[in-house]
């Protein structure tokens, strides 16, 4: 794709109304735009940040045997006041009467309304288990939306609901969930840290997060630097061993990127979803809900990856794999470029063209700030020969173009 088609306005000055380093990064090489605090505009290069995320999410809930749908955002007030969390939620929950009167909410999850939506269906135990995700847009009422994209007030989140005919069988899937949490940090390239956490505003049971290690961090938690047990600080304040090896656990701060919660029969009571078991007897459908923060994660990765000069991608959710750059007003260079750019494609790379006619400085310092894995310059200095650039390690070769292609083909 040629950069000069993408609309990516970059800025040459750090926004100064931003506080977080990820939301001045983001702003400034284009990705977002924010319109208030939590509230930010996803520009054609976030956006594709965000959709290669996404796939991963997809890929991995499809191994687990997850199904996806979409569930509406507005919702009303009769459905949370089963549960009593219209009011337990109010703080963080914008509410309102439309025209009619009605008292309407934005979902800052779906627990009721996909409760709701099963307990439409005479469910039999042969219907369960059953997991049902979706990647929908949520809102928050949050206190203190200053941690650019990390804290919304409006973001993008995946959440999977699962349903079972025991607490034996939802833990058995609560499991394959954590293990596909696992993978999906791992393609990312993050580390997290499965953490053991209260339940919040959500559940008064214990829950689970992850938890990526970052100055950033608004959480603190307990972690074991030998077998890697983590607790939210919030939940084990006063424990200073691992209950599992012994050693001395140490304080991190950590930025949240997912989270789990077993309701039990919680919903299957309070909402009466019920199952017809094999006796043909009624019985409550235990429940469990599964969030990936799905911007906040862009967050978390720029709070990790990015450096001095710019943002620093991972080649798993980069928005291109490979940025060619023509240094110089050489026709034979641009179409060398662009001949390389069609062997890059055929070969099923993302490739972005800084085909703009610009100064070489500034392509080389653009460049930087928005942060593609790899980089490849043309330019007269190097004869028939390319540059190729590391954007992680900051490692540059001169290359022939066959071996400068053969290293981006490498897994």
């Amino acid at each position: 794709m040629l950069q000069s088609t993408i609309f990516l306005p970059t800025q040459s000055a750090v926004p100064t109304e931003e506080i977080s380093r990820n939301g001045k990064l983001l702003q400034q090489a284009g990705f977002v735009s924010k319109l208030q605090a939590g509230v930010y505009s996803w520009l054609p290069m976030g956006l594709r940040v965000l959709e290669k995320i996404s796939k991963l999410i997809r890929r991995e809930h499809q191994r687990i045997g997850a199904e996806e749908l979409l569930m509406p955002a507005l919702q009303p007030k009769a459905l949370w006041s089963e549960t009593g969390r219209w009011e337990s939620l109010k703080s963080i929950m914008y509410q309102w009467q439309d025209k009619s009167g009605h008292d309407l909410g934005l979902a800052t999850t779906h627990e009721e309304v996909i409760v709701d939506l099963l307990k439409k269906s005479a469910l039999s135990y042969r219907d369960l288990p059953k997991a049902l995700y979706q990647i929908q847009w949520k809102f928050r009422n949050e206190p203190r939306a200053k941690s650019g994209v990390i804290r919304g007030r409006e973001f993008l989140m995946k959440d999977l609901y699962s349903f079972h005919v025991s607490a034996e069988d939802l833990d058995q899937y609560y499991a394959k969930v954590h293990q596909a949490y696992r993978n999906i940090y791992a393609d990312i390239g993050l580390k997290a840290y499965l953490t053991e956490a209260s339940g919040g505003t959500f559940t008064k049971r214990h829950s689970h997060e992850f938890q990526v290690i970052s100055d950033a961090g608004e959480d603190k938690i307990l972690v074991c630097p030998k077998c890697e047990y983590a607790q939210n600080l919030e939940l084990g304040g006063n424990l200073k061993k691992c209950p599992n090896c012994g050693k001395t656990l140490e304080t991190k701060k950590s930025i949240e990127v997912g989270n789990t919660f077993i309701f039990g029969d919680y919903y299957g009571q309070q909402m009466h979803l019920k199952f017809t078991d094999k006796q043909g007897t009624q019985q409550p459908v235990y429940v469990a809900s599964y969030g990936i923060g799905i911007t906040r994660l862009v967050g978390a990765v720029t709070e990790v990856y990015s450096d001095a000069k710019g943002l620093v991608w991972p080649k798993a959710i980069a928005p291109f794999q490979v940025q060619l750059l023509v240094l110089g007003n050489q026709p034979n260079l641009t179409k060398r470029a662009r001949a390389f750019e069609k062997t890059c494609e055929k070969n099923h790379l993302d490739i972005l063209l800084d085909d703009r006619n610009a100064s070489p400085g500034f392509k080389l310092k653009d460049s930087e700030l928005i942060g593609m894995p790899w980089r490849v310059v043309f330019s007269e200095k190097r004869g028939q020969k390319v540059e190729l650039t590391n954007r992680q390690t900051g490692k540059a070769e001169i290359l022939e173009e066959k071996d400068a292609l053969a290293k981006l083909l490498k897994p």
